[in-house]
């Protein structure tokens, strides 16, 4: 009798899904193999596949995580596939990404200089894939150019710290019309949460003289199509050591370059 139940159970979960993901949902994606890596000479050049089986499978959602590497001038690209919608809202056709930077901006220190993406969408066949090969060669030719003028901006080696110091960083902090304090022993410092919650946006926003001199920028953001009134978010904090570099107008400009 027990068993006669689980088994009656178990149709209902069947028939139940059977209604809600029909064979109209489903999309063609790359299937997930190994990790692919190239170079930036090639960089919608893929090897041949390594999968032992096909090369491309049924599901709900086709993904795509790629890590872009200025230092190696390489690219590692995974491809993935899902069938839970939940990070599209379950809409269709949706999409969602999720992109961080990293950059060192002092060229005296090694440090990590890489941009990754990850990608999802549903809206149609091997989209992700359509994806990268429709945005990698603007990060390839125009990258390397858009972090030198990063660094430019925002940090210069031959500038001094301590006593001779002349650097001056804003603070949010100070109430007036000159919110600056005088930075002799560390770089300025910027850190911007934008994100919604309830269909309201808010934003924290931190600037102020860092008692540490090693110079970077860290970003992410989150976006989605349609637009998710939850999961918006975007993120940026650097550390920098030119004149007031923390100012409104350099984090406006930073936060162009990041959203391309």
């Amino acid at each position: 009798m027990r068993f006669l139940f689980c088994l009656i159970l178990l149709s209902c979960i069947f028939v139940e899904y059977s209604l809600t993901v029909n064979d109209t949902d489903y999309i063609q994606c790359t299937s997930p193999c190994s990790e692919i890596v190239v170079s930036f000479s090639e960089p919608s050049s893929f090897p041949p596949s390594k999968c032992e089986g096909a090369i491309y499978v049924d599901a709900l959602v086709c993904g795509i995580d790629y890590r872009i590497d200025y230092d190696q001038q390489k690219i590692y690209i995974n491809f993935q596939v899902s069938n839970s919608t939940n990070n599209l809202e379950d809409q269709e056709p949706s999409e969602s990404l999720v992109q961080t930077i990293s950059i060192g901006l002092s060229q005296n220190l090694s440090s990590q200089n890489e941009i990754n993406r990850k990608y999802s969408c549903n809206t149609n066949n091997d989209c992700a894939r359509q994806f990268y090969l429709n945005s990698i060669n603007y990060f390839v030719t125009e990258g390397i150019s858009q972090l030198d003028l990063i660094r430019n901006k925002l940090h210069n080696d031959s500038l001094l710290i301590g006593k001779e110091s002349r650097r001056y960083c804003i603070n949010s902090d100070i109430v007036g019309e000159r919110p600056v304090e005088k930075c002799k022993f560390g770089f300025c410092y910027a850190e911007i949460d934008e994100y919604e919650l309830n269909e309201q946006k808010f934003t924290k926003k931190i600037q102020k003289c860092d008692s540490y001199d090693t110079p970077f920028l860290f970003s992410e953001i989150e976006h989605h199509t349609p637009k998710s009134p939850s999961r918006e978010r975007e993120f940026i904090k650097y550390r920098c050591n030119k004149h007031v570099c923390n100012k409104e107008n350099y984090i406006e400009k930073l936060k162009i370059f990041i959203k391309h």
